[in-house]
């Protein structure tokens, strides 16, 4: 094998209850030719010490400490720091499984290719797991930047917008598209943490759901600006489909209660599908089995039509027994 070095790049703010596991899952990593960049965005729980401890004993790690400017700045400042010919991001409340990175190196090796996406785990409160399949489209591969194992100039030219909420969403899709050759590793070898009360997945900002639509229009114009725009735009179409409308209207959108953040965000919604693809209702996008995705979809058009009770009725008080039940 040969001995790459693989940049592993973790943000911390204020994660002091998860830290530790998710840095001793990459310390463990059965490949050994890795640089740890932790930056700390500014913590002000017992984080920093923790790292600070687990440093100590490990020569690889590198803490770098910064003023709080959120995830992207962070993530920014390790990229920009990072000596690895890989990089591979690992959210601080998350964590490895410990064949990760060897896996992927591996199958850099055989494949001969710059971008290695996998499968992962969610993980509930109760340390239950529920398998999530990827792919190497620009809609199957997820918008998140930990399921990828990167080459690193293809961050050439890229960086995570700071100042958004969604700024994984911004970026990911247009990294992905500038790759020449993708491979799919079906194995989960991450486990993302979904019941921290303070992610992304477990708040909501009404304000900031717009953000998912001017990330949406980013991507449009990076991937444009890169020349892949004819080739992968019926990926963007997905794209914007699956997260403008299916899990803006239908994961989001319920959850809020006043009128008038609802009608802004179907204004907004209806005219950007409007302008990028006026002709999305007949696309052949398929989310789910077909009486799940027939069921999603009128729904979403019932929530375009403004009429919420109906769209609630279907959709938001079977999906809260649901989750109630499961834990997912």
């Amino acid at each position: 094998m040969k001995n790459l070095l693989v940049s592993i790049i973790v943000p911390v703010y204020n994660v002091q209850e998860y830290v530790e596991r998710c840095i001793k899952s990459i310390i463990h990593q059965t490949y050994t030719n890795i640089e740890i960049i932790v930056v700390n965005d500014g913590s002000t729980d017992d984080s920093i010490n923790i790292l600070r401890k687990a440093s100590q004993n490990d020569h690889r790690i590198t803490i770098i400490n910064k003023e709080n400017g959120g995830q992207a700045s962070a993530r920014n400042l390790g990229l920009e720091k990072s000596n690895g010919e890989f990089i591979l991001f690992v959210d601080s409340d998350d964590y490895l499984a410990k064949n990760t990175v060897q896996a992927c190196v591996q199958k850099v090796e055989i494949e001969d290719c710059d971008l290695v996406i996998f499968d992962y785990y969610n993980v509930n409160h109760k340390g239950d797991t529920q398998y999530f399949r990827t792919g190497t489209r620009l809609d199957t591969a997820r918008t998140v930047p930990w399921n990828k194992f990167y080459r690193k100039n293809l961050w050439n030219g890229f960086i995570f917008p700071q100042g958004s909420w969604y700024e994984d969403l911004g970026i990911i899709p247009a990294v992905v598209a500038s790759a020449n050759k993708i491979v799919k590793l079906d194995e989960p070898l991450y486990y993302y943490e979904t019941s921290r009360g303070g992610s992304q997945t477990n708040s909501i900002n009404y304000e900031k759901l717009h953000d998912v639509i001017y990330m949406f229009k980013n991507v449009y114009e990076a991937i444009e600006g890169i020349g892949k725009l004819e080739e992968k735009e019926k990926e963007v179409e997905y794209l914007f489909i699956e997260h403008i409308l299916f899990a803006t209207l239908l994961l989001k959108l319920p959850h809020i209660e006043e009128k008038e953040p609802k009608y802004e965000l179907i204004s907004h919604v209806n005219t950007t599908m409007a302008k990028y693809f006026p002709r999305w209702q007949s696309s052949d996008f398929k989310n789910g089995n077909v009486i799940n995705h027939t069921i999603k979809k009128f729904v979403i058009k019932s929530y375009l039509r403004k009429n919420f009770f109906l769209g609630d009725l279907i959709w938001k008080y079977p999906k809260k027994l649901k989750t109630a039940v499961s834990g997912f």
